[in-house]
């Protein structure tokens, strides 16, 4: 018979270490207290996230493709970890997300999305062709380019080889994040708060 896990007596978020509250932290209490109200989180992450997109697509401009490719999860998860706090995580679990303690998976947080916000039809972990006809996962794209992996150079050199076959790729990304942070300006109404 398996055992339980121990419930943490600090944090209610399953496998966190926490050997106190995570609130005791005034780095954290801090955090938690600038993105406590839903609207000034979504304000925050929606100016961070035109901010991204004007960097990266000045980056592709100036031929920075690494430097754009490794870029592609930030916004993803930035947005994805919003969606999560706006519209999933009961606040007890908020000190938890603003502590950055593990577990704080942006796969795991992308999952709820898609099953509270998205209603399943999330994209990122659908397995789909890529270009050569080999299977891949946006996720897995995005978890490579995060880590600077040699899949990224490969991407990279072929980005910059191929510029105008690419160039639909950059500003259909571009669209898609500025779309986002559009998004956030209506995602903080009363009505929309399942936690509330």
């Amino acid at each position: 018979m398996k055992k339980k896990p121990k419930k943490n007596p600090h944090c209610p978020v399953a496998g966190c270490r926490a050997t106190k509250p995570h609130l005791s932290s005034p780095t954290t209490a801090g955090i938690h207290h600038a993105f406590s109200g839903p609207e000034q989180l979504a304000l925050w992450i929606k100016l961070c996230l035109a901010e991204l997109v004007q960097s990266v697509i000045d980056d592709v401009n100036k031929g920075r493709y690494f430097a754009y490719l490794t870029r592609w999860r930030q916004p993803e998860e930035m947005y994805h970890r919003a969606l999560y706090m706006l519209f999933v995580a009961d606040k007890p679990e908020l000190p938890h997300i603003a502590s950055g303690d593990l577990p704080n998976s942006f796969s795991q947080m992308w999952k709820e999305v898609n099953r509270v916000v998205y209603d399943g039809k999330g994209t990122l972990d659908q397995k789909q062709l890529g270009l050569n006809g080999e299977e891949f996962t946006a996720m897995n794209t995005l978890n490579n380019s995060a880590h600077a992996s040699l899949a990224t150079v490969v991407t990279c050199i072929d980005f910059s080889k191929n510029r105008e076959l690419r160039r639909p790729i950059v500003e259909k990304h571009g669209r898609a994040k500025t779309t986002e942070t559009l998004r956030l300006n209506g995602a903080t109404s009363p009505h929309t708060h399942p936690r509330d």
